[in-house]
């Protein structure tokens, strides 16, 4: 079965965002991604926000939701309109095949949203997503490789949210890096 738009019942054409497979509509120009990828797109756009782990239906009490009147473009579950997050976009997510319909320029709002939230956060929320993360290094469900990927992201946001928090501290940072006798 072809892939159908939710809001125009027009076959979807298989596309390319961020070089991860999508079908787009060519009336409405919505998105749909299947399960996953529209994390992999967004990471695609901006590595940094890998550590923003945004798991739609995952948490009900962090995700309002409500059933939407359409069907899922392949035909296999319910459409439920979801807040992504924090991002203030509401998408329409599969509760069978789990896959993810945007409406056209939403992902670029998500995007936006999600950098807005990573330049924004303070450093001691850095310093508990670095710890939380060392843990899930050990301990998460995710392959090693991809915990440590966000490790070292949270990482390195902390480190810059630390210094633009202190620019002293790196003032300090670099006079003692020039005085180093090792270098």
């Amino acid at each position: 079965m072809t892939a159908q738009c939710p809001r125009c019942a027009i076959a979807l054409v298989a596309t390319e965002l961020q070089q991860v497979p999508v079908a787009r509509c060519p009336s409405c120009r919505g998105l749909w991604f299947e399960a996953h990828a529209l994390r992999a797109a967004r990471e695609a756009v901006d590595p940094d926000l890998a550590f923003l782990d945004v798991e739609l239906w995952s948490d009900a009490e962090q995700f309002r939701h409500a059933p939407r009147s359409g069907r899922c473009p392949t035909g296999d579950g319910t459409l439920h309109a979801l807040e992504y997050g924090h991002t203030g976009v509401t998408v329409d997510y599969c509760d069978v095949c789990f896959g993810v319909w945007l409406e056209e320029a939403e992902f670029e709002r998500i995007v936006t949203a999600l950098e807005h939230e990573v330049d924004t956060r303070p450093a001691p929320e850095y310093l508990r997503a670095a710890l939380h993360e060392a843990r899930q290094l050990l301990t998460g469900p995710q392959p090693l490789l991809d915990e440590w990927r966000s490790l070292r992201t949270v990482l390195k946001l902390l480190e810059y949210r630390v210094l633009s928090e202190h620019p002293g501290l790196h003032q300090r940072l670099l006079a003692l890096q020039a005085g180093n006798p090792f270098r």
